[in-house]
């Protein structure tokens, strides 16, 4: 047990965006606090394709890093896994999803994950006045179109003679990662894709130049504090909930660290 939580907290100080760990995601996007970064995700996504941007949202599903590091929160238990749910000013609820691999079949699940949140905004025998907007975002890192060449596409309901949409409560973004070309010039949302991607940030510095370097710095630092056995094996000796204690400040200085990173690299709107 000691152990483990040890390796998987050595495996996290990697400093790049780690798209594959469900605990990095979940906490990036579902952690209260970092409303910013999920608010500046999305708009960058809403930029992308001149659709509105919100100006505040607030965090439906927080992430309890202490429950998961405690083993009482796990991805298996947790249906929603890699997926963030947030609503916004106007009372707009977003989705976030990301996943790392799949098929066609994903299109459905999507559909499937965007009809519980529109249905659950209405309680039984409530007016379906009550019902807004929801929009999912999916962060992929495989290819869903294939005879889609654009690596950011968007689908609503419309009419097809006359291309009318029906209604906005429906929208469903799909992000593709392999279609994305590193020169691509939308720079809000093209910043973001080369987080998700792990981008080199000194790569970002010299491009952006709104990273501040003491902040790099930072990451830099962090990334170079490798938990030797020496280190691991004198923790063995600590109780349960000491480690668990040390584990938890641990992990939050290097998140933090890095959140401090995206903050200055995507400024807000």
């Amino acid at each position: 047990m000691q152990i483990n939580l040890f390796r998987h907290c050595e495996t996290l100080l990697i400093l790049k965006p780690a798209f594959g760990d469900d605990c990095f995601i979940r906490y990036l996007f579902s952690d209260e606090g970092n409303e910013n970064i999920v608010l500046d995700f999305i708009n960058g996504v809403m930029i992308d394709l001149n659709f509105q941007t919100f100006n505040n949202v607030v965090i439906l599903n927080p992430f309890n890093l202490t429950k998961y590091l405690d083993g009482k929160e796990s991805i298996v238990d947790v249906p929603k896994g890699r997926r963030a749910k947030c609503i916004t000013e106007d009372n707009q609820t977003v989705i976030i999803e990301i996943q790392l691999q799949g098929n066609q079949y994903f299109i459905r699940r999507s559909l499937y994950y965007w009809a519980n949140s529109y249905s659950s905004l209405l309680n039984k025998s409530e007016n379906y006045t009550r019902l807004s907007p929801v929009i999912s975002i999916n962060v992929l890192d495989f290819v869903l179109f294939n005879d889609i060449k654009d690596f950011h596409s968007c689908y609503l309901l419309k009419e097809i003679k006359h291309n009318k949409i029906l209604t906005d409560h429906c929208m469903l973004h799909y992000i593709e990662l392999p279609k994305f070309n590193l020169n691509n010039d939308k720079e809000k949302l093209s910043s973001w894709i080369k987080f998700f991607k792990g981008e080199n940030m000194s790569n970002l510095i010299k491009e952006n130049n709104i990273f501040k370097k003491r902040d790099y710095d930072i990451a830099k630092n962090l990334k170079q504090m490798n938990i030797d056995n020496t280190s691991i094996s004198k923790a063995i000796g600590l109780s349960i909930d000491e480690i668990k204690k040390t584990l938890i400040s641990f992990f939050k200085l290097y998140i933090n660290s890095f959140i401090i990173i995206v903050k200055n690299n995507f400024k807000k709107y």
